[in-house]
């Protein structure tokens, strides 16, 4: 009869964990189950920042898929990317999106002239307006209330970084559901 040297079971034990620790590895790195596509949710490109619409269709983030960072909406019900003319801008950074409840309205972070600026892009009529063109200090991280009025983001207006609300006026075409019923503003 031959005798088996305990070495060589721990021997092949380890070689058997080995294998299958790297075939899992392979299986859970793979790319296959992910839609690559210029008109998919996600590449192999970095995508991040991401925000919701109020009514949880819309999708906007920051990629990188055309080799500079831009901002993207993405329709999660039909699953495509939404056209955004006049949106990004060569050589400025869009950051920060945030949206109204349909989507409607999108805030975001940029720079003008090297300075950086707080923007509204309306998708109704495909433009963007800088909201603080004439503002001393310096801003970010901007968020719009769920109808598009206000326009919250920090600051340092005063020498450290606060929270400025702004409020775009009640002559402001509202981003609310038909048929949905308008509140009054707070007092």
């Amino acid at each position: 009869m031959k005798k088996i040297i305990p070495g060589f079971w721990l021997q092949l034990q380890f070689r058997w964990s080995l294998c299958l620790s790297l075939i899992s590895l392979l299986v859970s790195c793979s790319y296959n189950e992910l839609p690559i596509g210029s008109n998919s949710l996600n590449t192999r490109n970095t995508e991040e920042q991401p925000t919701l619409s109020g009514n949880g269709r819309f999708l906007a983030f920051v990629s990188n898929r055309s080799s500079t960072q831009q901002l993207l909406l993405y329709d999660l019900e039909q699953q495509k990317l939404i056209p955004t003319p006049r949106l990004n801008r060569r050589n400025a950074i869009a950051e920060s999106p945030s949206l109204s409840y349909t989507g409607r309205y999108i805030v975001y972070s940029t720079t003008d002239r090297g300075r950086p600026v707080i923007a509204l892009y309306d998708r109704a009529v495909g433009q963007s307006q800088v909201l603080t063109q004439n503002y001393n200090g310096w801003v970010r991280n901007p968020s719009v209330s769920p109808d598009g009025r206000y326009v919250v983001f920090e600051t340092t207006i005063r020498g450290q970084w606060d929270i400025e609300v702004l409020d775009r006026g009640a002559n402001v075409e509202l981003d609310i559901p038909n048929g949905a019923p308008l509140s009054a503003p707070p007092q």
